[in-house]
């Protein structure tokens, strides 16, 4: 699988998934009754959206340092990503709650309470997961320099 179609089920992978994990959090760390789906729907399509921003700017950054991959690329991989996607899933985390939690920056960065901290830990993974048909379609992670694409 090459170019557009790769992208297609990239885009369509990763949109699923973030509905899938938001709804989940909607259930999970949101004490007004909302309706799951709905709130699925609108915070896996925002995260997706926050996910191209955040990668195309790691792809820039990326190139502008002039990045070169490491001996270890799926290290390189989980330390450029993982720290964004930690950040990118307390902003998601803020938006579901709607500022119940999180009254000054330590929290906020902190993730909270052990449900939050542990909703945006599995985010991270549902997100690393969703990376698999890119990364495998490049022909593995060591073919996929993690700062030359950007993933979201």
């Amino acid at each position: 699988m090459d170019g557009p179609l790769q992208l297609i089920v990239y885009v369509a992978v990763k949109l699923l998934a973030y509905i899938t994990w938001c709804a989940l959090g909607v259930r999970w760390l949101d004490s007004q009754d909302r309706s799951t789906l709905r709130s699925g729907l609108l915070f896996g399509f925002l995260r997706l959206l926050l996910g191209v921003v955040a990668g195309v700017s790691i792809f820039l950054v990326g190139g502008m340092m002039h990045w070169s991959a490491w001996n270890n690329i799926l290290l390189q991989y989980l330390t450029v990503y993982a720290p964004v996607r930690w950040f990118e899933w307390g902003l998601m985390e803020l938006l579901i709650v709607r500022n119940q939690r999180h009254s000054h920056l330590w929290s906020f960065l902190a993730g909270g309470d052990a449900k939050s901290r542990l909703w945006r830990f599995g985010g991270i993974v549902v997100s690393h997961l969703a990376d698999l048909p890119l990364i495998l379609g490049y022909g593995g992670v060591h073919d996929m320099l993690p700062v030359g694409r950007f993933l979201c």
